[in-house]
């Protein structure tokens, strides 16, 4: 049986978390002190009193702290009754007067029974004006004895709750608004390592909240600069280098172009070798201009779509298409798209034996977009690295021709920067 564990996983959730639990004790442990240092002692001057009063109520005499016993006339204990509104009960009419409604309290009842020096069950009545106490001692074991508590209202309570209330939210809200401006730093730091994850170096952060995260903050951007720095001269090497490939190759061709009519089989090797140099020269420039931040606009897919298959079908190459109808407006940079695109056809009409297939269609309620390219090439064993810089792919027959690992590394770069998703997959066909 799985276990279900509750473990706030961020930063403010657990702080808040936090802060709602000390709150929470805070005021469990001031409502234990109120009850044990305030209600408890006032509740037990209060039960020694009425039970003094239902002593000299339910008695004709009275003894004196003297030892002297006062005869209490009934016209005194029926002015005493008024004044306190205390009325007396038999058992069926105190069922009809409320008594039914009233809750048995054992610890009243035994701090009462020691009081009067006898059996005494106290119950309490709780209506809409005041609590009402009821009373049966072993003095009248047959008599309730029916006790308003006219200074006590139900109202009285209701502003201690609502100030509990407030309280309890403006600790709850003040957290809330302390922990977002403390994360704020933060959340910031994930939005720039983002970028940095997707080829973006952004501008260095600002400095501010606590001494630590200010700390991480500096350390990001030091972090940030080197990999920009790293980054271009990536670039600039792989710029120089392919830029100094095409003058030996353009010396190569020039040379080929001035050999005689018996070598031309051999001149002709070599300019297919030199056509497949540059080739993977151009794999290179389209990696580098992967990495650079371009600009997104509103462009219609099927458009951009068929600029590619214009320029790549023909009398050798034909690519069948299943287009959706009207415009499929798409924010991207329509020329990295198209060179993704161009880069995917050609890889489809080097491997995919002949027979490619493009299809473009928008989802239901603008949850985007959806393109897809399909071949009839070898399917892809689990784990393939195809998508990697440099490899042989891992299908059955990996193509041996160059560029294979950079043409698909330059699609999936252009299409992750671009916030799209790449999802390869085998299948048979449309």
């Amino acid at each position: 049986m799985k276990r279900v564990r509750f473990s706030p996983r961020s930063s403010f959730a657990r702080t808040l978390l936090l802060i709602v639990t000390l709150l929470f004790v805070s005021l469990v442990t001031t409502y234990l002190v109120v009850l044990n240092f305030a209600i408890l002692p006032s509740l037990q001057q209060f039960n020694k009193v009425l039970a003094y009063e239902v002593r000299m109520l339910m008695t004709d005499k009275l003894q004196l702290e003297d030892g002297t016993q006062l005869v209490v006339p009934p016209a005194f204990r029926r002015e005493i009754y008024r004044e306190l509104g205390i009325s007396l009960y038999s058992n069926e009419a105190a069922e009809d007067a409320g008594l039914r409604w009233a809750q048995h309290y054992e610890f009243l009842s035994q701090q009462m029974a020691h009081q009067l020096g006898g059996p005494t069950e106290v119950r309490v009545e709780v209506n809409k004006s005041s609590p009402v106490v009821w009373l049966k001692t072993w003095l009248s074991p047959n008599i309730w004895v029916r006790v308003p508590l006219t200074e006590i209202h139900q109202g009285d309570f209701s502003p201690l709750f609502r100030y509990t209330l407030a309280i309890m939210l403006l600790a709850i809200g003040g957290a809330w608004l302390f922990i977002r401006i403390q994360n704020r730093p933060l959340v910031d730091l994930e939005h720039a390592a983002l970028q940095v994850g997707r080829g973006i170096i952004p501008p260095p952060l600002r400095e501010y909240g606590a001494s630590e995260v200010r700390s991480v903050t500096r350390a990001f951007n030091h972090m940030a600069a080197g990999v920009k720095q790293l980054a271009d001269d990536r670039t600039l090497l792989m710029a120089g280098v392919s830029h100094d490939l095409r003058t030996p190759l353009t010396r190569i061709r020039l040379a080929t172009e001035m050999m005689g009519e018996q070598d031309g089989y051999l001149a002709e090797s070599i300019n297919k070798d030199i056509e497949e140099c540059n080739a993977i020269i151009e794999q290179f420039i389209d990696y580098l201009r992967t990495g650079q931040e371009m600009p997104l606009e509103l462009a219609d897919l099927n458009a951009v779509l068929g600029e590619v298959i214009a320029a790549e079908s023909g009398y050798e190459r034909e690519i069948a298409t299943a287009l959706q109808a009207g415009e499929i407006p798409v924010r991207m940079h329509p020329l990295s798209i198209k060179r993704a695109l161009a880069n995917m056809v050609v890889n489809a009409a080097r491997y995919g034996n002949g027979w490619i297939k493009s299809a473009a269609a928008a989802k239901r309620a603008g949850r985007g977009s959806r393109l897809k390219m399909t071949d009839r090439g070898l399917n892809l064993s689990s784990g393939s690295t195809c998508f990697s810089r440099l490899c042989a792919a891992t299908a059955p027959a990996a193509p041996a021709e160059p560029g294979w690992g950079w043409r698909l590394f330059s699609v999936l770069s252009t299409i992750t920067t671009a916030g799209w998703r790449l999802a390869p997959a085998n299948a048979a066909g449309y």
